[in-house]
């Protein structure tokens, strides 16, 4: 079983570890399990992490004259919990030891979005008693789906400055190591299914706690600010599109600049552009 590194640090950004094993899958695709890692493996809505591994002398951190190895997928092997990290090719001669470095960006906009989903199913469960049955990460944005059959505009609107007015208060965001009946009696908002020893909890301080392997932020404050940008009817009840941190910024940025342009070609101002259509 490989050691998750990110399990107690997620602002872990480079490591060092031993090589394992080489492993080829069956579509051919070469990839290599480390003794420990800060990788994370595609998992519970959330995507792996990418990066680069350099292979490093043995007893110091020297990097060997060897091409740096990307980092293009992680994935994990439930039946064995070692993590494969999925690289572009290998040498020959495979040096014991190496350092990893992870893709900053990815991983901060990673832990933005997670977080901000636990302060958003929080708010939806206080407000309206609307439990997330299932939450995606995609490239663009996220989506929860609510088991709830309707919500007015109004209620998204609450639900949204409800959260962000969590984010804003900078509350602490905590990581706890139990088993499933202490989890139980502190009343996680949702125990995993299948069979655990121990938990790893993430509590949002004074508003969240839930079973969840994740990587996430230190205060809500560095979730930056949440924003709705769609809800839809689906068979599971409501999904909720929406976007955190720097996302969120890049979203209001590219709606600016859209209703910007738009406005210019009727010769408007943007508070007129309704009454153009």
């Amino acid at each position: 079983m490989t050691e998750r590194l990110y399990y107690q640090n997620s602002f872990l950004y480079d490591f060092t570890a031993s090589v394992a094993e080489a492993r080829t899958l069956p579509d051919g695709r070469r990839a290599l399990v480390l003794d420990r890692t800060a990788f994370y493996a595609t998992s519970g809505g959330q995507p792996h992490d990418t990066g680069w591994l350099d292979f490093i002398a043995a007893g110091s951190d020297a990097p060997l004259p060897l091409p740096k190895l990307r980092v293009t997928e992680v994935i994990e092997d439930e039946a064995t919990g070692a993590i494969l990290h999925l690289v572009e090719s290998l040498p020959e001669a495979l040096p014991p030891r190496v350092r990893g470095f992870l893709d900053v960006e990815r991983r901060q906009d990673h832990m933005q979005q997670h977080s901000g989903q636990h302060v958003l199913s929080a708010a939806f469960l206080k407000l309206f008693a609307a439990p997330t049955v299932s939450f995606h990460l995609g490239e663009e944005s996220c989506t929860i789906d609510l088991d709830t059959p309707a919500l007015t505009a109004a209620q998204l609107e609450q639900a949204e400055r409800h959260a962000n007015q969590v984010v804003w208060e900078d509350r602490q965001v905590l990581m706890h190591e139990v088993t499933p009946e202490q989890a139980r009696k502190a009343g996680v908002r949702k125990l995993p299914e299948a069979a655990h020893a121990t938990l790893r909890l993430i509590e949002v301080r004074g508003v969240d706690l839930c079973a969840c392997g994740g990587t996430h932020v230190l205060t809500t404050g560095q979730i930056g600010n949440i924003q709705l940008r769609k809800a839809e009817k689906v068979k599971q009840g409501i999904r909720v599109e929406f976007v955190c941190g720097a996302r969120a910024l890049r979203a209001a940025r590219r709606d600016f600049q859209l209703l910007t342009e738009t406005a210019a070609l009727y010769s408007a101002q943007l508070s007129e552009l309704p009454a153009q259509t």
